[in-house]
C-alpha cells in the first residue's frame, strides 16, 4: 500500500512540476491556475507521509482550499463588466463557464500551437507572451470573467442554447443615456474565447457600443441554418435592449462566416469588420467594410484579403505579422477598428 501511495504521489507531483515550470517560462498561468496547482501539489505531498494523520491533514487542507477556489470562481464570474447569457432564453451563464480561468486553457493551447502551427518564427515567439499580456489587462476589467471554452469542448453550443458573452461599454453606464450602437462578433476556429471578445469590445467601447459574442461549435464554421438561427437570436437580444444600429465583426473563420451571412442579414447591420479572414470571393452586403489582415498570415492568405478589399472598396489595414495580429499587434488593430467605427458613427472625439 505504501508503494502504491508513493507511485500516485509521483504521478501527481511530476506533472505539477512540469506545468509549473511551463508557467515560469515565458508566460505565467493565472492566479487561479497557480492556486489549483498548489492544491494538487498538497495532495501529492500528503501521499508521501508514512504517518496517516498528517497525510489526512494535508489532504483535507487541499480539499478545502480547492473547494474555496471553486466557490469563489462560481460566485464571482459574471459579476464584473464581462457577463454571459445563455441565448435565446437569456438565462445567466451555465456553471461550467465560471469554473476555470480561460487564461490557463488558452495559454496551454497557444503553447501547443506555437510548436506545431503554421506561423512565422516571429509570431511563434511572440504569440504566447502577447496572449499573457492581454489576459493580464483583461483581468483589470473583470477578475473572474466567464468563458465559453468548456461548454464548447463538450459540444453544448447549439442554436437552441448557446453561450453569448455580453460586454458593456463601461463599468458604470451613465444614467439616462441610452446605448445607440452594438457590435456582434463571430469567433473563429476552436470556439469562442472571452479574450477575443474583450479585445473587440475595447474598441467598440470608444463609441459607447455594447458587444455581444455568440458561440457556435469548435469548428467556427458560421454557415447554414444553425449559424443563421444563432445570429438571429443574438440580434433579437440586442433589439430587446433597444439597440438597432449594429456592426457585424468576425475573426478568421468567423470573418469568413460573417461574409457568407451578411447577404441575408445586410439590412440588420450598419457595417462589417473582417479580421484575419476576408475571403477573395466573399460578400459585403453592400455595407461599409473594414478589413484588417497580417502581411505574413500563413493560414488565411493576405492576397485574398487584398482582393476582397479592392473588390468591395473596403477600408484596408495591413499589419506586420501573421494570423494572430489581433493579439500580437493589438494596439494597432484596436486603433484601426476605433478609427473606422468613429467614421461610420460620426464620433469626432471619444465619449
Amino acid at each position: 500500500m505504501r508503494l502504491v501511495l508513493r507511485i500516485v504521489a509521483l504521478a501527481l507531483l511530476v506533472p505539477v512540476a512540469v506545468v509549473a515550470l511551463l508557467g515560469l517560462w515565458g508566460a505565467s498561468w493565472s492566479p487561479s491556475g497557480w492556486f489549483a496547482l498548489g492544491c494538487v501539489a498538497l495532495v501529492g505531498v500528503a501521499l508521501l507521509f508514512k504517518d496517516p494523520k498528517p497525510r489526512r491533514g494535508f489532504a483535507v487542507i487541499a480539499g478545502v482550499l480547492f473547494a474555496i477556489l471553486i466557490v469563489v470562481r462560481v460566485l464571482g464570474a459574471g459579476e464584473g463588466m464581462i457577463a454571459m447569457r445563455t441565448l435565446p432564453s437569456g438565462d445567466s451563464a451555465r456553471w461550467l463557464a465560471r469554473l476555470v480561468d480561460e487564461q490557463d486553457l488558452a495559454l496551454a493551447g497557444a503553447r501547443a500551437l506555437a510548436l506545431r502551427g503554421r506561423m512565422s518564427e516571429n509570431e511563434r515567439a511572440t504569440l504566447v507572451p502577447a496572449m499573457h499580456a492581454a489576459y493580464v489587462d483583461m483581468r483589470r476589467d473583470d477578475v473572474f470573467a466567464p468563458t465559453p471554452v468548456l461548454d464548447t469542448f463538450l459540444r453544448r453550443q447549439t442554436p437552441a442554447a448557446f453561450d453569448a458573452l455580453v460586454i458593456e461599454p463601461r463599468a458604470e453606464p451613465k444614467p439616462n443615456v441610452p446605448m445607440k450602437f452594438g457590435v456582434l462578433f463571430l469567433h473563429g476556429y476552436a470556439g469562442s474565447f472571452t479574450l477575443e471578445c474583450w479585445l473587440v469590445a475595447r474598441a467598440a467601447r470608444e463609441i459607447g457600443a455594447l458587444t455581444v459574442c455568440p458561440a457556435t461549435d469548435f469548428s467556427g464554421r458560421w454557415r447554414g441554418q444553425a449559424a443563421e438561427r444563432t445570429l438571429q437570436s443574438t440580434l433579437d437580444y440586442l433589439h430587446r435592449r433597444n439597440i438597432h444600429r449594429v456592426f457585424l465583426a468576425g475573426l478568421s473563420s468567423g470573418a469568413i462566416g460573417a461574409s457568407a451571412l451578411i447577404g441575408r442579414f445586410a439590412s440588420s447591420f450598419e457595417g462589417l469588420i473582417l479580421l484575419s479572414g476576408a475571403p477573395a470571393e466573399g460578400e459585403s452586403g453592400g455595407l461599409p467594410t473594414l478589413v484588417v489582415h497580417g502581411s505574413q498570415d500563413a493560414m488565411t492568405p493576405v492576397a485574398s484579403a487584398r482582393a476582397f478589399a479592392e473588390r468591395h472598396k473596403a477600408t484596408y489595414k495591413e499589419l506586420p505579422g501573421g494570423h494572430f495580429v489581433m493579439l500580437t499587434q493589438r494596439r494597432d488593430t484596436r486603433e484601426a477598428i476605433v478609427n473606422w467605427l468613429m467614421r461610420q458613427t460620426g464620433y469626432k472625439t471619444r465619449p
